[in-house]
């Protein structure tokens, strides 16, 4: 058995410019293909998420696009009964690394199949209605997420160059810029950034209820044997987290523009592509994000990370 999971883009790519009767004739004819070669497609949140983000206003520019998305990403992983749900790494994280579970976080996801299942088979005004106030919270949170992300890497440039104008960092200073590049490569970048993630869940597992409250520098000490072991579970959303970095330092990478903050998804969505298995399961990943791709395979050429075309390929449906 292997699972496939697809990222926002496949999504938005198999659905296109097609009709709804088109988009049931093509999942059909996937999930028919994926059965005989003993394949089972899993829905992540975090694609959900950005999905159901574009669809909380009709004005938005990908709403009719999105909106036929989430019908494909639905029903390309779930009946009118059920979706098979892939944790996010939150969840991965709290499980890997403390052997507990987050319930707020699998409440969301549950609440998020609901929703997708209710657009997909049916999107009329009353449904929107139904679940309008949900959408805009969501909507909400993937702006600040996005705007976060944001403001950290513009703190991470003030921190390294305090000189720095708007983006641009090291201004006729390349030896510094060349150590800035050093250090973002070094283990002791990848311990920071690894030792950020288990930090999050912890307060995430505090909040829950499932860990005792405890001060900052307790947990920090608590976690830090931890750090390097997230490095061999996780190096994919570690290498391409310190490829933002590094294309931040290399040029005026402003993250504000053209969507670019959405690398934060991209970077959760790495925490489903690698060697790690699914009920001993093969993992194969769908997407044309050539950033996610390069990472992947820098980090392990033995991972399976696929375009939407070459996995029709592998499927033999071209």
């Amino acid at each position: 058995m292997e699972k496939v999971i697809f990222d926002t883009n496949a999504y938005r790519y198999l659905a296109g410019n097609k009709t709804n009767r088109q988009i049931n004739k093509i999942i059909q004819k996937l999930k028919d293909r994926e059965r005989k070669n003993n394949i089972e497609s899993l829905m992540s949140p975090i694609v959900a998420k950005e999905l159901l983000a574009h669809v909380a206003n009709k004005k938005d520019p990908s709403y009719n696009k999105c909106l036929k998305a989430i019908k494909a990403l639905y029903y390309h992983s779930g009946t009118d009964k059920q979706i098979n749900i892939i944790p996010t790494s939150e969840l991965l994280i709290s499980k890997a690394f403390f052997n507990q579970e987050i319930s707020s976080k699998v409440e969301t996801h549950k609440a998020f199949g609901q929703i997708l299942l209710h657009l997909a088979k049916n999107p009329s005004e009353y449904t929107f209605k139904k679940f309008q106030r949900t959408l805009n919270l969501n909507a909400k949170h993937v702006k600040e997420a996005e705007d976060g992300f944001a403001s950290e890497m513009k703190k991470f440039l003030k921190e390294i160059d305090p000189n720095c104008v708007d983006w641009k960092v090291f201004k006729d200073e390349p030896e510094k810029r060349k150590k800035a590049l050093e250090d973002v490569r070094s283990e002791k970048s990848s311990i920071g950034i690894a030792t950020g993630y288990l930090y999050m869940v912890y307060l995430l597992l505090i909040q829950d209820g499932k860990l005792p409250n405890k001060p900052e520098s307790e947990i920090l000490e608590e976690i830090a044997p931890m750090a390097k072991e997230f490095l061999e579970i996780f190096p994919e959303p570690i290498s391409l987290y310190k490829v933002v970095m590094e294309n931040l330092i290399n040029s005026e990478f402003n993250l504000f523009e053209n969507s670019r903050s959405n690398f934060v998804w991209d970077i959760h969505l790495m925490f489903n592509v690698g060697q790690n298995t699914i009920q001993n399961s093969k993992i194969i990943f769908v997407t044309s994000d050539k950033a996610m791709i390069k990472s992947a395979l820098n980090t392990n050429n033995k991972n399976t990370i696929l375009t939407f075309d070459e996995y029709m390929e592998y499927l033999g449906l071209k």
